[in-house]
This record gives C-alpha cells, sequence and structure tokens, in this order.
C-alpha cells in the first residue's frame, strides 16, 4: 500500500513522543524492529532513520536567506518542482510560483525567521532501501510587519529535501499573533557616570535584544542620549548599554520600581499603548539624575 509521504511525515512526529508516553511500536517481521531503524507506517516498524547532518545545514541556509530577505539565495535552495503547503489550504508549486510570491512578500513587509530546531530523519522502503532525499523536522518562528502591524507566528515544517534542494513542506501554524507598532522615544542622562565609553545604546524585545542596532544620539552634546525605536503595543522590556555590548549594561535589582524579573533578567520596563516619549532617567537608575 503506498502511503503519502507527508503523512509519513506526521507519524514519524509522533515516534518521539511515544518513548515518553510508552505507547509500544509494532513488531518487524524477525519481531523486535531494527535497533538501527525506529517508528513505523502503517503496520510497518522500522522505517525511519536518523538523516543526514547536511538536511539541516540545508534549512538553516534557507531560514538564513528567509530571515535576510535574500531570494536569489533561496531560489537557489529551491527545487524546480517546489511544493508548499501552507495553513488553509493554500499552495504553492513550481519555482515560479514560488519566485512571484516571495518578491511580492519582500517588498510588501519586513520578514524574519527564526530556527528553533530541526530533526532529520531517512524514510526506508519495505526493502530497506532509503528513501530520496531526506526528511525534516523544524521549527521556527516567523515575524512579518507591514505597515503598523507585526504578526508572529510559531510554526513547525515537514521539510522534503533531495539533492540539496527543498523539493516539498508542509507548514503548521501552532500561535499567530499581530500587535500593533507605536513610536516610542527614550532618553538616558549619562552625567553622572563615571565611567568611560564611546556611545550608549538601547535593546530589548523591539529589537531581539541586540545590544549594537539601536545607538542613541546626543546632538547638543549636554550628556542626554536619545533614541526613537519602534515597538509593539504592551509591555516593552528594555535597557541601556554602552559600546553596543552587554559588558556595560544597566543592572538592576529584582524588584526596583521601573523593572520587571522574569527567571535571573531583570530589565526596564515600560507600557506602551500609543506613539509616546518615555520621561528621561538616569543611567541605571528608575529616576532622572540628580
Amino acid at each position: 500500500m503506498t502511503v503519502n509521504p507527508i503523512k509519513q511525515l506526521s507519524i514519524a512526529a509522533a515516534v518521539t513522543a511515544m518513548v515518553f508516553i510508552g505507547c509500544a511500536s509494532p513488531e518487524g517481521p524477525g519481531g523486535a524492529a531494527s535497533r538501527e531503524n525506529v517508528g513505523y507506517v502503517w503496520e510497518r516498524a522500522g522505517v525511519w532513520s536518523m538523516g543526514d547532518a547536511a538536511t539541516a545545514e540545508v534549512w538553516q541556509q534557507w531560514t538564513s536567506h528567509f530571515d535576510s530577505e535574500n531570494l536569489e539565495g533561496l531560489l537557489a535552495l529551491a527545487h524546480d518542482s517546489i511544493s508548499i503547503e501552507l495553513n488553509g489550504n493554500e499552495q504553492i508549486d513550481g519555482v515560479a510560483a514560488f519566485e512571484q510570491r516571495i518578491s511580492n512578500w519582500f517588498a510588501a513587509a519586513d520578514v524574519s525567521m527564526n530556527a528553533i530546531w530541526c530533526v532529520p530523519i531517512q524514510y526506508h522502503e519495505e526493502d530497506g532501501t532509503p528513501d530520496n532525499g531526506n526528511w525534516l523536522l523544524a521549527g521556527y518562528e516567523f515575524t512579518s510587519i507591514q505597515g503598523d502591524t507585526t504578526t508572529f507566528m510559531d510554526r513547525h515544517a515537514n521539510v522534503h529535501i533531495v539533492d540539496g534542494k527543498i523539493r516539498s513542506a508542509k507548514i503548521y501554524t501552532h500561535e499567530e499573533r499581530s500587535d500593533l507598532i507605536r513610536s516610542v522615544t527614550l532618553s538616558v542622562d549619562m552625567n553622572n557616570y563615571d565611567g568611560e565609553y564611546s556611545s550608549v545604546n538601547v535593546y530589548g524585545f523591539f529589537n531581539d535584544w541586540c545590544a549594537s542596532c539601536n545607538e542613541m544620539t546626543d546632538e547638543d552634546e549636554d550628556g542626554i542620549y536619545t533614541a526613537t525605536v519602534r515597538a509593539t503595543e504592551g509591555e516593552m522590556e528594555y535597557k541601556f548599554t554602552l559600546d553596543g555590548g552587554v559588558d556595560l549594561q544597566e543592572m538592576f535589582e529584582a524588584g526596583a520600581a521601573c523593572t520587571k524579573t522574569v527567571d535571573v533578567y531583570t530589565n526596564r520596563l515600560g507600557q506602551v499603548e500609543s506613539d509616546t516619549e518615555f520621561p528621561t532617567v538616569c543611567f541605571n537608575a528608575c529616576t532622572g539624575c540628580e
């Protein structure tokens, strides 16, 4: 009996879970399933093995090209017969349709793709022959910013890679949310800071905690540095730091009035409801400099 490869891969995704929940897999012809191959498709055991590490490298390149909006790089990794199934029965078939869809997307929005995990696996036919190519189970975060709206998606994909190219993929979205983006102006007073520094920066959720991405300016040289960032509505965690790194970042004790602590991290906390300007604060303090 022929089994749809996408269904095969969905079944494989459950194999790992079976190890933890105690389900017993069917036995192969000789009794226990092969030690090298695991899992099953319908009544046939031992059909999956660990895939080629090169498959994971292809996926890393793919996500990197998406994150940098590198259409040429994506096309170099796309199979001529690429087929992508999205949520809602939406389908992209063929490299020409893929190029048109992605180029329009990149023109309309600022997109980013963050690879979280992946597991390459190999399917074996009834005679033990490996299937052409490798499959990949991959989890990732996808963000699209268009106009004043940012959309975040927590996803995983079942991907078939043949000869180093993406042949097909089925994408599942586990969480999706959209938030409005607001303009937030931040100011920090450095006049009470005694150490040396060459730049003042601000970082937080709004820039994926990139310490060097948002350098602040002091155009009138009064010791007060200012930057305007774009952040989603709601809570905004952030910190000021020096020289574009984390070694000279602000350090707060848990419970300080202007902060929020999650696990071992204590950051500044602001509330964004509209375009706003936060009050000027002293470096490493909740209030202005005295």
